[in-house]
């Protein structure tokens, strides 16, 4: 069986970044969602570390080289 994309990259990265799977059927999130300005499905939203604070967002289905070299580029600034 194949896991999705995101599963397989969350726990791949799961020691090293922290993982938010929203569920907009349930108010909180719907509302996080919002707040983080991730109006769409699938969508995605890098935050500045230890902030709420949106460094990128991107949205549709995208190859996971694509969201692996975009959790490379977070870890890297912040680890850097």
């Amino acid at each position: 069986m194949t896991r999705p994309v995101v599963n397989g990259l969350r726990l791949e990265y799961q020691e090293r970044i922290n993982f938010v799977i929203l569920d907009y059927d349930r108010r909180d999130d719907s509302a996080l969602a919002d707040t983080l300005g991730v109006r769409a499905h699938p969508a995605f939203a890098v935050l500045e570390p230890d902030s709420d604070s949106v460094a990128e967002r991107f949205f549709g289905p995208v190859p996971d080289s694509f969201i692996r070299e975009k959790i490379e580029a977070a870890l890297a600034h912040s680890e850097g």
